[in-house]
C-alpha cells in the first residue's frame, strides 16, 4: 500500500517549480558575453535579434559592439574595424553597406538606445539575483530528494516549508523581471524605429558613405 505523506504535495511542487524558474530567469533578455583582447581587456557586445529589417551595428571607440539584426556576424564586423580607425555606425540598406562616423549622428544612435541599455542592467541585476536565490532552491530540492529517498516525512515537510519561504521572493523578483521585460520590448521597438529613421537620413543627407570592403 502507498506510503501517505501528511505534508502539502501542493507546496512542494509549487517551491520545485519556483526552482526550475529561477534557472530561466537568471538568462538575461539581452545576449551579453565578453571575450578577451589581446592586451587582456574585455570586449562587451550586445546583440539585439529583430525578426524583420537589414542588420545595423554600432562600433565604438573601446571595442564595444551592439549589434542588431540578422545575417551578420560579429567577425565581419571586426574585420572592418581594421579598415576604419575610431567609432563608427555600419548599416545594410538596400543590399549595401554603409558606415558613418560623423559625431552628431554617433550621439543619436547610442541616444536611441540609452533607455534599453539602462533597463538590460536592471534586468542583468534582477536575473543574478534571481539565479542566487535559484541555487539556494536547488540545494533545498537536493535535501528534499534524499529525505524523499530515506522516506523521512518530517524532514521533508520541514524542507517543503522552507523552499515555500525561500521562494517568495523569486517570485516578486520574477514580477519585477516580467514588468522589465515588457519595458524593454517597447524601448527595443522604439530605438529601432528611431535607429532606421537615422539611417534614413544619414543616406539622404550624404553623411552615411559606402563602407570599405572587408579583408
Amino acid at each position: 500500500m502507498p506510503a501517505r505523506f501528511p505534508f502539502s504535495s501542493r507546496r512542494i511542487r509549487h517551491a520545485l517549480l519556483l526552482s526550475a524558474a529561477a534557472a530561466a530567469c537568471a538568462a538575461p533578455l539581452l545576449a551579453v558575453h565578453a571575450e578577451p583582447t589581446p592586451n587582456g581587456l574585455h570586449k562587451v557586445r550586445n546583440i539585439h535579434r529583430l525578426e524583420s529589417g537589414e542588420p545595423y551595428a554600432l562600433v565604438r571607440a573601446d571595442s564595444r559592439m551592439s549589434m542588431t539584426g540578422n545575417n551578420v556576424s560579429s567577425e565581419q564586423l571586426e574585420a572592418l574595424k581594421g579598415s576604419v580607425q575610431g567609432e563608427f555606425f555600419w548599416f545594410r540598406k538596400d543590399g549595401k553597406e554603409y558606415i558613418v562616423q560623423d559625431a552628431a549622428t554617433l550621439a543619436r544612435v547610442r541616444q536611441a538606445w540609452a533607455p534599453m541599455e539602462k533597463t538590460g542592467a536592471e534586468m542583468e541585476k534582477h536575473g543574478q539575483e534571481m539565479g542566487r536565490h535559484g541555487k539556494a532552491m536547488g540545494d533545498y530540492g537536493s535535501e528534499m530528494a534524499l529525505a524523499a529517498a530515506t522516506l523521512n516525512k518530517a524532514k521533508m515537510e520541514a524542507i517543503g516549508k522552507q523552499m515555500e519561504e525561500a521562494g517568495k521572493p523569486m517570485e516578486a523578483i520574477g514580477k519585477q523581471m516580467e514588468a522589465l521585460g515588457e519595458r524593454m520590448e517597447a524601448q527595443q521597438k522604439d530605438a529601432d524605429k528611431a535607429t532606421r529613421g537615422i539611417i534614413d537620413e544619414s543616406v539622404a543627407s550624404g553623411v552615411a558613405r559606402p563602407a570599405p570592403k572587408r579583408s
